[in-house]
């Protein structure tokens, strides 16, 4: 059975001290500051080898080259039996001879000399019911598969009085290293067992994630043959083919001043205007927003009057205290856009406002009775009227945009959610209008709701399926690329603008414009080994500093 994802939740976890020994001299490749917080696993998906000392695989415990690099996290299921042993991922080892101690190395192949490694990750179990422990655990790398130099050793204590544990074993590096083959050693006294599930190796840089429709943020499209990312007329316009019967605008939704169409191949074309509030307004929050959900709202002001543009200017300039602020403001005939998605709002009234996008659907011309907005009317031909010709339109326009930022921000349906289910106790019933049923009662699922959800899943299965034709995408990427890129497997890629030359010196050429031969090959080597080099060696970008780019970038016009 294959291995289940999960968090950690049906085991009781521990960090235990970790003792760090000290480590040899690292390779370094520019680290004077890392490129970014952001983490690639350059491990993911890769293939590796096994070497036994004294040591045999356990029976029942089958690995078919991925289950220590596929991502997923075996289970701990029931502590009260074994049955789930050698059924969920976990690979076991143990002495041959049953005496002195063993030993088991796993040596990764990533495929290229990755960059900025940080961090090793090893998850291992306990089990003493067939006396597993978790085994003294060595890394080392190597740029070339010959020479490794070592990253870090780790000894986990002892579990004590715990029949199961799962340990996180992490390596924390303070500077970062190149390296191709990452080698992974369990040593082990011979009456124990060794039990690991995933060995995680991340670098870190500027990350960009590939979407459903193929490209990067910067619609960017690589190609992943060589085993690097290589984009595709990195340096003009380009024309790409990709599956859908519409795509989502490439628009800059966080573009002041700006106006711009979505909606596209629907039929549902609409107008967004970018028309931000003030920062200097005290309902400007300035906090980032985190974008994990988009939260619907019907804006409570049912006036003739209050249409998209006089709520939204009521947004950005009033006066009258109040402190709520949101993203976007929708009637049946425009979208205003009067803060920055990047800036979390005050609409939710919990902890969402720093994680969720904000639209609110305009209500102008809802029937009410003496108690104005507080008090609203939901049946009558006057009702119906207003629902389908001014409520309909600006829930359509509303499932286009929801849509868009869905894609937008490579989120799917089950992230839209109602004010009320992010409200305390659920004690507030907005999107009030879209929560009646066809009786009027108020339920989660409304007919308005539900019209609105199915609009917003066909926008949405347009731009991320294959439709009934092939449309052209246009891109044009930005002079600054990305230093990984992960594809929707989850496998990082180096980026590069051609056959990396790195590892010339390991496959012996490499095509980029022409054969590497041993001099240049010797030069990459140094470099990537922090090595001197030759005085006179090009400083291509005059900064004074030698780099790898500043080779390549005279070997690719001596070729």
């Amino acid at each position: 059975m294959k291995k289940l994802a999960f968090f950690l939740t049906a085991a009781i976890i521990a960090l235990f001290p970790i003792v760090l020994t000290a480590k040899a001299a690292v390779p370094v490749y520019d680290t004077e500051e890392r490129a970014a917080t952001r983490q690639a696993t350059v491990t993911h998906n890769k293939g590796y080898t096994v070497e036994y000392e004294d040591a045999v695989p356990l029976e029942d415990y089958t690995d078919d080259g991925k289950e220590l690099t596929d991502g997923i996290y075996a289970p701990v299921i029931d502590y009260n039996n074994t049955d789930w042993i050698g059924a969920n991922g976990w690979v076991g080892y143990r002495s041959e001879s049953g005496e002195g101690s063993y030993s088991v190395t796993i040596t990764i192949d990533i495929g290229y000399v990755a960059r900025e490694i940080g961090q090793v990750f090893i998850r291992t179990m306990t089990e003493r019911r067939i006396s597993g422990l978790t085994p003294f655990i060595s890394v080392k790398a190597s740029v070339d598969g010959e020479n490794f130099f070592t990253v870090g050793d780790l000894e986990v204590q002892n579990v004590e009085n715990k029949r199961t544990e799962v340990l996180i074993n992490r390596i924390q590096l303070e500077e970062t290293f190149s390296a191709r083959y990452i080698r992974v050693t369990f040593t082990q006294d011979a009456k124990y067992t060794t039990l690991t599930d995933e060995i995680c190796v991340s670098a870190y840089g500027n990350i960009e994630h590939i979407s459903s429709l193929g490209a990067d943020s910067e619609g960017r499209i690589y190609d992943f043959s060589a085993g690097y990312a290589i984009p595709e007329s990195v340096l003009a316009n380009s024309l790409e083919e990709v599956p859908g019967y519409a795509h989502p605008t490439s628009a800059n939704f966080d573009e002041p001043d700006k106006t711009f169409y979505i909606g596209e191949g629907f039929g549902q074309k609409v107008k967004v205007i970018n028309d931000f509030m003030s920062v200097g307004r005290p309902y400007y929050s300035h906090y980032v927003n985190d974008i994990r959900y988009i939260v619907i709202h019907n804006t409570g002001m049912c006036e003739y009057y209050s249409d998209a543009d006089y709520v939204h200017n009521y947004l950005v300039n009033k006066t009258d205290g109040s402190s709520s602020s949101w993203h976007y403001t929708v009637d049946g005939n425009v979208i205003y856009h009067g803060l920055p998605d990047a800036v979390a709002g005050w609409h939710a009234a919990t902890n969402y406002n720093f994680y969720t996008i904000g639209i609110e659907i305009c209500l102008q011309g809802a029937p009410v009775g003496p108690g104005g907005n507080n008090d609203p009317i939901t049946g009558g031909a006057a009702y119906d009227k207003w629902y389908e010709e001014t409520f309909t339109p600006a829930m359509e326009n509303a499932a286009v945009l929801t849509a868009e930022l869905l894609v937008k921000y490579e989120l799917t349906p089950d992230k839209i959610l109602q004010h009320a289910d992010v409200y305390y106790f659920h004690a507030k019933q907005c999107p009030y209008y879209m929560r009646l049923n066809t009786k009027k009662q108020l339920v989660h699922d409304g007919t308005g709701w539900n019209y609105f959800m199915g609009l917003v899943n066909k926008y949405y299965e347009a731009m991320t399926s294959e439709g009934s034709r092939i449309e052209k995408h246009r891109y044009s990427p930005s002079s600054e690329l990305p230093d990984y890129v992960v594809d929707t497997d989850g496998t990082a890629y180096l980026v590069t603008r051609s056959v990396e030359a790195a590892t010339a010196f390991v496959n012996g050429d490499a095509d980029y414009n022409g054969k590497i031969d041993k001099r240049d090959a010797e030069y990459i080597r140094k470099i990537i080994l922090g090595e001197d080099v030759s005085r006179g060696y090009p400083d291509a970008n005059g900064d004074g500093k030698v780099t790898l780019n500043d080779y390549l970038h005279i070997l690719r016009k001596a070729k």
